[in-house]
C-alpha cells in the first residue's frame, strides 16, 4: 500500500508541475477578462474569466463568446445585434460598450474594434437608450 501511495503522490506532483507550466504558457499569450451583456430588459449575462489572446479587441472578444451582427463602415464597425437582440433605431436603443473604470461604468472611448482589452478588465455591452 505504501508503494502505491508513493506512486500516486509522485504522479500528483508531476501533474501539478504540468499545470503550472501550462498556466505559465497561457499567461504569456492570453489575458483573462470579464465580459457582460445587458439586454436592457433586466437580463445581464456574464462571461467571467474568459481567456482571450493578448491584443484582442473588444469586438474580437465579443465575437468569441457571442453571436454578433455588425456593419462595417469606412470609419469603423458598428455592432447592430448581440445574441439575436438587435438595436432599435426608431426606439433610440443601441448596443454600446462600457468599461469599468474608477468604480463606475464609462462609455467606451473608441470603437469596439479599436479598444484593446487589458488583463483582468471588466467590460460590458449595454443596450442603451438615447
Amino acid at each position: 500500500a505504501s508503494v502505491g501511495l508513493a506512486y500516486y503522490y509522485q504522479e500528483s506532483q508531476n501533474q501539478q508541475v504540468l499545470i503550472n507550466n501550462y498556466k505559465s504558457v497561457i499567461n504569456n499569450v492570453a489575458i483573462k477578462v470579464n465580459l457582460g451583456f445587458d439586454y436592457g430588459n433586466g437580463t445581464t449575462v456574464w462571461k467571467n474569466d474568459t481567456y482571450v489572446p493578448i491584443g484582442y479587441s473588444m469586438l474580437n472578444a465579443t465575437i468569441k463568446v457571442a453571436q454578433v451582427n455588425y456593419t462595417v463602415y469606412p470609419y469603423g464597425i458598428w455592432v447592430n445585434g448581440i445574441n439575436g437582440v438587435f438595436e432599435n433605431v426608431s426606439g433610440n436603443t443601441y448596443w454600446i460598450y462600457y468599461v469599468w473604470t474608477n468604480n463606475k461604468w464609462e462609455m467606451g472611448p473608441v470603437g469596439a474594434e479599436q479598444y484593446f482589452l487589458k488583463n483582468g478588465e471588466s467590460v460590458k455591452w449595454i443596450l442603451t437608450k438615447f
